[in-house]
């Protein structure tokens, strides 16, 4: 049976109790306000019952290898974590609220949506479009002296002259390669890289794994006809070499995390994600995660958000099978100054996840994401302990009647 780390289930019951019913609360006010929407939130039972009944096939084999548990103890289990804590079902799994332990403290998570809302509600200030913008986040950098990638080429669907982008992304095309993704793109959707060969010709290939090769007219139409929406273009960037060692045909970047206590932007976790065979983003269907602790600057075991995968699980990765556990991150110390730099630019956020790239010179900044991610990892890695995260949420929302 799947056993639980020591130190597990430090959160205090009654805080997490308060952030549930601030999380309900809050998908019913804000930008959730109104009739239509307040349907849609009492329809969230109706929409999640077939997530219930019909569980993934492998969720199901793998919960009751390691628990015992049948199919139908499974789905009446999904059933009440649905009702009593409005759950998403999915998370039954990716939490292994299967097991014993952590099913009896099943009301101290939050899963995804519910840190959704609470985000949302924290976040309602005119600066989150910054970082939901690329174009607007890049020169924000630029502006307080942080390092980010830069934009070399910009393509709106209706303005930008076939020849004019070829032009201004053919040397580094042919030289590094380009990198292209949605200027509010999300999870890599859209996301690409393009290279240039002597030959002449191009090659394409988006994150989702669809290619083409051909000369630059073919390419131009095939951006227009894939993204409806303004694309940035920017160097495809190299990885540390010490990291590149996991898999030298993906990515691999860094998600911090920082909040405010106070006046004072504090660290609250990281989590390195290492990019699955050759892909291009780092979202989580196409990545593992592993936890970094902050103290030693090093990885732990990992995890991925899909069936069959549990956190804590993974010790190894990559083509070389290298060693997870006590893997010391590179440059540690300036992806967390350019995490609480970055955080230091948005004075209105509560907490913001940070997208760091390691180059062999150091950090850069990515973008920043004031919805940072899922928090069934967080807890297992000590959000429900970190007293002052919770505590800082439960004070913005009584100052505000919630």
């Amino acid at each position: 049976m799947f056993r639980l780390i020591p130190g597990y289930g430090l959160a205090n019951p009654a805080n997490m109790k308060v952030i549930r019913r601030i999380a309900i609360k809050a998908e019913r006010t804000g930008k959730f306000n109104g009739t239509f929407k307040k349907i849609l939130s009492v329809s969230f039972i109706l929409r999640r019952l077939p997530t219930v009944f019909i569980p993934p096939k492998a969720e199901v084999s793998s919960a009751k290898r390691l628990s015992g548990k049948g199919y139908f103890r499974q789905v009446l289990e999904r059933l009440i974590l649905l009702i009593m804590f409005r759950s998403e079902p999915d998370n039954y799994y990716i939490c292994a609220l299967f097991v014993a332990e952590r099913y009896a403290r099943a009301g101290e998570f939050l899963d995804f949506r519910q840190l959704s809302f609470l985000n949302f509600f924290l976040n309602q200030k005119k600066t989150t479009i910054l970082t939901e913008d690329k174009v607007l986040f890049a020169e924000l950098c630029n502006q307080n002296g942080l390092r980010t990638a830069p934009i070399i080429a910009r393509l709106h669907p209706e303005t930008t002259s076939e020849k004019e982008l070829e032009l201004e992304l053919r040397p580094i095309a042919a030289s590094e390669g380009v990198f292209f993704k949605p200027r509010f793109g999300m999870k890599g959707n859209g996301a690409g890289k393009l290279v240039y060969h002597d030959s002449g010709k191009w090659s394409l290939l988006y994150a989702a794994g669809k290619g083409l090769e051909g000369p630059w007219p073919e390419i131009y139409t095939s951006l227009q006809e894939n993204n409806k929406e303004e694309l940035v273009f920017q160097p495809l960037l190299r990885s540390h070499p010490d990291l590149a060692n996991f898999n030298p045909d993906s990515i691999q970047s860094v998600r911090f995390i920082t909040f405010r206590d106070c006046d004072t932007i504090r660290p609250l976790m990281a989590r390195m994600r290492l990019g699955i065979d050759n892909s291009l983003v780092d979202a989580s269907y196409s990545a593992i995660g592993v936890p970094i602790d902050l103290q030693s600057k090093s990885l732990r075991r990992g995890g991925q958000k899909k069936a069959g995968v549990l956190p804590e699980s993974i010790k190894t990765f990559g083509p070389d099978n290298q060693r997870l556990e006590g893997f010391e991150v590179p440059y540690f110390d300036e992806v967390e100054k350019l995490a609480l730099a970055v955080h230091g630019a948005f004075p209105e956020i509560f907490s913001l996840g940070h997208d760091i790239f390691i180059l062999e010179d150091g950090p850069i900044i990515l973008e920043t994401n004031h919805i940072w991610g899922d928090p069934q990892f967080a807890h297992n890695e000590g959000l429900g302990s970190f007293h002052p995260f919770i505590d800082g949420i439960i004070k913005i929302a009584k100052c505000s009647g919630l």
